[in-house]
Order: C-alpha cells, then structure tokens, then sequence
C-alpha cells in the first residue's frame, strides 16, 4: 500500500465520512438519553434486537463504504482491499497476534479504567460511561445464552458481521482516504484507530481499542487487504463471545479470561505479550515486503 494510486477529491470524501460519523455517534447519543423501556428478559425481543443489530451494522458501515468506493474512487470495490489475497501465513500470524495479545488488552483495560477526563470534560465522560454501560446490558442479553444455537448466532452477528462491517469501513474506507490526505502513512493508521475506537463511545475500553485498532490498521497497510484484519477482529469478538459462553454454562469462571495479565504477579505475561504481539507484526511485515518482491502493486492491489 506504499504507492496508494492518486484519488480526486480525497479532502472531501474524508469530511464525508467525518460528518456520517459524527452524525451516527451523535444519533447514538440522542437515543442513549431517552428512557426506553425495553424488556431483555423476553426471547422475542431479544432476536428482534438480533435481527436489527445484524441489519444496522450492514446499512450502516457496508453500504456507504461500497457506494463511494464503486461510484467515486478510479478501482471501484476493489479500493476497499476486499478482492486483494495476502500471504496464508499473514491471515495466520493475524489471528495468532490477537490471542498473543490477550494479556496485554487486559492490562490496559485495567489501566485505563482508573484513568479520567479533566474537569472541563466531565460531562463527556460520563456521557461515555452511560453508552458503555447501555451497551453491555444489551450485549449481556445477546450473550447469555447456555446453548449450542445461541453460540452459533452471536458468533455470527457480535464476531463475524461486526469484523466484516467495520473492516470495511474503518480500514477499508477511512483508513485509505487519511492516507490519501495525510503523507505520514503512520500518522493516518494512528488517527483512524482513534477515531475507529472514539466511534464505539467506550471509555472504559478506548485505549485498548484504540491500540488494536491500530494493529488491524497496520495488517491493512502491510498486506493490502481487509482479509488479515477481519480474521484478526473475528477471532478477537469470537474469543470473547465463546469465552462468556463457557462461562455461562459454568465450564470457567465469569470473569476468568478478563484477569489474564491484570493479577497480582502477571506483569511478566504483559511482557511477554507485547514482545511476542511485535513479533508477529514484524513477521506479517517482512512476509508481505517479501511477497510483493519490492515491485509497485497494480491498481487493485493498491
């Protein structure tokens, strides 16, 4: 992806998809504050919920990521890195990091749950504190289920349909239009991870988020293609989705997985995480530098 194609008009798609965002984040907001009494115990509507979810992420993230990819860049869908194959090995190393990781997301969730806004932003935080606390009630009712069926479907909407959408949109798209407006590549993958994980209105999760949004942006950069960071962002929601799932029929702890790397005495695994994390970014990088043989990548492949 170092010879990105000229593209017309990048400024402008990037305050496009600045203002959708914005926009999206501050209808979420709006209809955060409204009490709407919604019953999570009953079955039908939580695969009504299901139902709307898997539409949204789709409408939402899909659908203008092809439209302006097909009607207003020079490759069409190929622009998104979704038709471009990596090495095996990269989709391999991808998915491996991730777990690697584990210790060390946990750790920063921990870090970043005793960190707070300045006075002047008081009012924010607590704003993303209520969307993150609304959210989890809705995501603890998709996930409470002690079923063989009930794994399959929120593998499929929570793991599968948020990593295809928002790899679509978040690397995609608005990564390749800040590259396209900003010339330190690095500094482009940096902001859309920030911007990927201010999307989510998380505090409590954002640091976290926003480093892996950065690993995904980076597997994106090297490889040229969506399909490393989908695997990556699958098996990460997959992981945790499966792992509540043990733990809701009693096979392990609720929180079991969460206190990797945050007890007592677990600052070695942190250690041996973010080395063995760099390693795998440091390998996807040298297989793909070796892949593309050091030779511009066509107009499909960026």
């Amino acid at each position: 992806m170092e010879h990105i194609e000229k593209e017309r008009n990048s400024k402008l798609k990037l305050a496009l998809i600045l203002g959708y965002l914005l926009l999206l984040g501050i209808l979420t907001g709006l209809s955060a504050d409204k009490d709407i009494s919604i019953n999570l115990e009953d079955t039908k509507v939580i695969a009504f919920l299901e139902i709307v979810q898997a539409i949204s992420v789709i409408l939402l993230f899909v659908l203008p990521a092809v439209l302006i990819a097909a009607l207003w860049t020079k490759p069409g869908i190929h622009y998104l890195g979704i038709t471009t194959k990596p090495a095996v090995t990269t989709m391999l190393l991808a998915g491996l990091g991730i777990l690697l990781a584990v210790p060390l997301i946990n750790w920063l969730a921990d870090m970043n749950s005793h960190l707070q806004l300045p006075a002047a932003l008081g009012v924010v935080e607590e704003w993303m504190k209520k969307s993150e606390a609304e959210a989890k009630l809705l995501t603890d009712a998709f996930t409470k289920g002690t079923s063989i069926g009930s794994l399959i479907l929120n593998l499929f909407i929570i793991a599968f349909l948020a990593a295809v959408c928002e790899e679509i949109f978040f690397r995609g798209l608005l990564q390749k239009v800040l590259m396209e407006c900003i010339k330190n590549k690095h500094i482009a993958i940096w902001i859309g991870a920030i911007i990927f994980s201010a999307f989510h209105m998380e505090f409590y999760g954002f640091v976290p988020r926003m480093l892996m949004g950065a690993y995904l942006g980076y597997l994106f950069y090297w490889s040229g293609s969506l399909w490393p960071g989908m695997i990556a962002h699958f098996v990460n929601n997959g992981m945790q989705v499966f792992l509540v799932w043990l733990g809701n029929r009693g096979a392990i702890a609720a929180d079991a997985a969460d206190k990797i790397g945050v007890d007592d005495n677990q600052g070695i695994t942190v250690i041996v995480s973010i080395v063995l994390v760099a390693m795998s970014l440091f390998l996807v990088n040298k297989i793909e530098k070796k892949r593309k043989g050091g030779k511009q990548m066509s107009p499909l492949n960026f």
